[in-house]
């Protein structure tokens, strides 16, 4: 005998509908999934380009108010211009905020070594920034033997001997080659981060932006109230060169530590835009006789 199935009534015909129509729902959301998938990428996409070209345009920003501060004069001080912090600002999409900084306002690792043969002043005052972070003194003096290009320490011994090892005998790139240096770990490098920096080329610390703990430890014999009272009045009557320092703060002061003005500056800039988070660093390089240009950047995308 043959059976056939038969829907015994409306409601059934009607959950057979929700069904298909459940089916029909699964399977469309199956084919559209892809295609807003390709639409959020296409308009992530656009959003970083549009990022990028800002970035191009705060880049530009940076260099021309730099290479119109050389043109005013040598001395750069923290009521110029380039100093003023550009805070989150409105744009059509997003918002954008920067900021230029002296990076010379910090001590350059790298000028304890001067053509390949330690600076003495530099190497006391680099002794006198560590002490002051809290580290031995004695890793300046290990640094200093891995910059310069002899293998003998100021002991007397070669670096083999005191060190098991030659040195680099060459400049630092940036904080983190500290690493090869012996002593030097991440404990140490957090410790300075933030107070030193590493240029390219040994240079001075500027007297105009260098905060008072730095100067503190560079300038041992000038009395505090002293350095207090210059720090006070530099905001308003900034140095115009280093030879006006030994009288502003009444005593002789070392050779190469100090100056009034800078060549190597820093950008950070936040670009937000659509779906993108967008962070530009620059470090920029401004000669005294040539144009401000960019020797390092670097991007990053949330």
């Amino acid at each position: 005998m043959k059976t056939s199935w038969t829907l015994p009534h409306r409601g059934a015909a009607l959950v057979l509908a929700m069904l298909l129509t459940a089916l029909g729902a699964a399977v469309a959301a199956q084919m559209l999934a892809p295609i807003a998938d390709w639409i959020g990428r296409e308009r992530r996409a656009a959003d970083l380009n549009a990022a990028y070209t800002l970035a191009d345009g705060a880049s530009a920003w940076a260099l021309a108010v730099l290479e119109a501060d050389r043109l005013r004069g040598d001395a750069d001080h923290l009521a110029e211009p380039w100093a003023t912090r550009l805070p989150a600002t409105p744009i059509e999409g997003g918002t954008l905020e920067g900021h230029i900084v002296d990076l010379q306002a910090q001590f350059n690792l790298n000028s304890l070594v001067e053509r390949g043969v330690t600076v003495p002043a530099a190497l006391a005052a680099a002794r006198r920034v560590f002490a002051a972070l809290g580290l031995s003194p004695d890793l300046a003096d290990t640094l200093a033997d891995a910059l310069d290009l002899d293998e003998l320490t100021a002991s007397g011994q070669s670096e083999q001997q005191r060190y098991g090892r030659r040195l680099g005998n060459m400049p630092l790139a940036d904080l983190a080659d500290l690493r090869r240096v012996p002593g030097f770990g991440d404990t140490e490098i957090a410790a300075l981060a933030g107070h030193v920096v590493v240029l390219p080329t040994p240079t001075r610390v500027n007297a105009n932006t260098a905060d008072a703990a730095l100067l503190a430890a560079l300038l041992p014999d000038v009395e505090a109230a002293v350095l207090a009272q210059f720090i006070q009045e530099r905001g308003t009557r900034p140095l115009t060169s280093a030879a006006e320092l030994p009288a502003r703060l009444r005593t002789a002061l070392p050779d190469g530590l100090l100056s009034a003005g800078s060549e190597y500056f820093g950008v950070d800039a936040r670009i937000r835009y659509g779906s993108v988070d967008h962070r530009l660093q620059l470090r920029i390089h401004r000669p005294a006789t040539a144009r401000p240009s960019i020797i390092r950047r670097l991007t990053t995308n949330a």
